[in-house]
């Protein structure tokens, strides 16, 4: 992640120690790919819940800018 953050980001580990499962998502990354806007042009939203080890799965992937960079 950016290391530049306004603020810290929130504790996911609520539960205590042990094993957690995330979600990400993130909308407007086609917005202003090479640009520096002025205003938000990502968002995301990060959750987090206790549960077992599990590989990682990838439900839905639509961002042409994204795609660019896995294609690397």
């Amino acid at each position: 992640m950016m290391d530049d953050l306004d603020e810290d980001l929130p504790v996911l580990s609520f539960h205590g120690p042990g094993d957690y499962r995330l979600r990400v998502h993130a909308r407007g990354r086609d917005t202003a790919i090479d640009l520096a806007p002025d205003q938000i042009t990502e968002w995301y939203l990060i959750q987090a819940w206790p549960a077992p080890v599990h590989e990682a799965q990838v439900l839905h992937q639509s961002d042409g800018y994204g795609a660019s960079v896995r294609a690397r």
